[in-house]
């Protein structure tokens, strides 16, 4: 059987909460109060990860976002590191930045000076654009040369044209970013006004195939066993169903726990996100509803879960697990703009908030089309990376791996895939807003699309990523 969440797709992410700043975060009641809460995270992000003017984040991120949305206001408190959303009403929320980490929506659990406190000795990750791509941003001629050759430059040019045109309407920057790498070389790149290559954005759902990626390492260091129970305090009591769910099923969305996806207000994604501090609390103590293993579920409380799992295994510290996942990935893969936003417990929110620069994107794309090496190291096992591209056999659908999409044609449906006319051994790590890396392995290249496209509108992946694969040639040579 197979359960897809509900609100207008199968990768819907959230939208907000409420409560006096600084206070305890009340239940959300209704889409009012959930405006301020998605309102004060994205915001906070916007004007301190990405560096974009409070005025644009305003307009084009949070007002556009959804209709509960249009009345926020925004106070910006530079030297604190807080962003307030207010709206008529409602109760405020607060967001605090702290720069190595990025974004947390406070509750009123954890005083202001003890999250500060958490992040004391860690220092976000310096640039090196000097380096050849990509590991740094200087182009390699040989690498660009070669790739010119293959593709047809006209139609690749019009294909990322159009992913902007038409959906960029009257200024409004829906699609942001399109990257597309090709032979190891980046063969097209574009941006709307107000973004560029140095510009952090958020992957929502996209971020999952982060925190299957940070599971993968601890794997093959024999941390962690797929195989074996999960470790989740909550689930070792004596006659515990849970206690038997094993690591790989939470990965391949197979746990069988209940969790209500959907994004309104009540359901446990909207508790999880923009009420809870310790997200993995939440959804550890979801109930058991299928036999593990025979029932596939999309649900973001199942990666947060892998993500306190992650927590624990690097020293059980909000430090431990930044400087496990900058010393392990974002560094030696050449992800230095890439972080994670924690809740207040210090655990990163694995499900839903990772920023990075498009290029970042697309580098942890090239991780993957490069089985799993980088900087010529080996990052990930190729075992680890069979697993995460092998579809679940709890799903009827061959299109879900480990945190990871899959465009393979299915059986049961006339081959339907997930993007029909895109190569059929594509995968994909995708979000909410319609934010996608697509690996295609037959082409040897990489297409990153980042956007906002707000709720109820649609970016056509389908439409737009087979128009760019069509004009590139099938590949020609290993990247490395």
């Amino acid at each position: 059987m197979i359960r897809h969440s509900t609100g207008g797709s199968l990768l819907a992410l959230a939208l907000a909460t409420s409560a006096p700043a600084f206070a305890a975060a009340p239940p959300i009641a209704s889409a009012d109060d959930l405006g301020t809460a998605v309102s004060a995270q994205i915001a906070c992000a916007g004007i301190f990860v990405a560096n974009r003017a409070e005025a644009d984040v305003l307009r084009d991120d949070i007002h556009s976002l959804a209709p509960f949305t249009k009345a926020v206001t925004l106070s910006v408190d530079r030297r604190a590191g807080t962003v307030t959303a207010s709206a008529p009403g409602t109760p405020t929320r607060t967001a605090l930045h702290r720069p190595a980490v990025g974004c947390t929506l406070t509750t009123g659990d954890v005083p202001l000076t003890a999250l500060k406190a958490q992040t004391a000795r860690l220092k976000p990750l310096s640039p090196l654009s000097s380096r050849p791509w990509p590991q740094g941003d200087q182009p390699v001629p040989a690498l660009q040369a070669a790739a010119e050759t293959h593709l047809d430059r006209a139609a690749l040019d019009a294909a990322v044209q159009a992913a902007f045109d038409e959906q960029n309407v009257d200024g409004y920057p829906d699609t942001r970013a399109i990257l597309v790498v090709q032979g190891g070389a980046i063969v097209a790149e574009r941006y709307a006004p107000g973004f560029d290559q140095d510009t952090r954005m958020l992957g929502w759902s996209a971020t999952k195939s982060f925190m299957g990626t940070l599971v993968g390492l601890l794997v093959d260091d024999g941390v962690l066993k797929l195989d074996e129970p999960a470790p989740v305090p909550e689930w070792k009591g004596a006659g515990d169903p849970r206690g038997a769910i094993t690591l790989r099923q939470l990965l391949t969305m197979s746990s069988g726990l209940a969790f209500v996806e959907s994004y309104k207000p009540g359901n446990d994604s909207i508790k999880m996100l923009f009420e809870a501090g310790d997200m993995g609390a939440l959804a550890a103590a979801s109930p058991l509803e299928h036999a593990p293993g025979t029932f596939w579920s999309y649900s973001s409380g199942t990666t947060n879960l892998l993500s306190r799992i992650v927590f624990e295994a690097t020293g059980g510290t909000l430090e431990g697990m930044t400087r496990f996942a900058q010393q392990r990935l974002f560094e030696p893969a050449g992800m230095r703009s890439t972080l994670i936003e924690p809740d207040e417990s210090g655990v990163l929110v694995g499900s839903s908030y990772g920023y990075a620069t498009a290029r970042d994107w697309a580098r942890y794309g090239l991780l993957h089309l490069n089985h799993g090496q980088a900087g010529g190291k080996r990052l990930l096992s190729q075992e680890w990376l069979d697993f995460a591209l092998t579809p679940t056999p709890a799903s009827p659908r061959p299109s879900y791996g480990a945190q990871l999409w899959l465009n393979r044609a299915e059986a049961t449906e006339a081959g339907r895939k997930v993007l029909q006319d895109v190569p059929p051994d594509a995968f994909m790590a995708m979000g909410h807003n319609h934010q996608i890396v697509a690996v295609i392995p037959s082409q040897d290249a990489v297409i990153v699309r980042l956007g906002w496209t707000p709720e109820g509108q649609k970016f056509d992946w389908n439409k737009h990523l087979s128009r760019i694969a069509a004009a590139l040639a099938p590949a020609v040579a290993p990247t490395e």
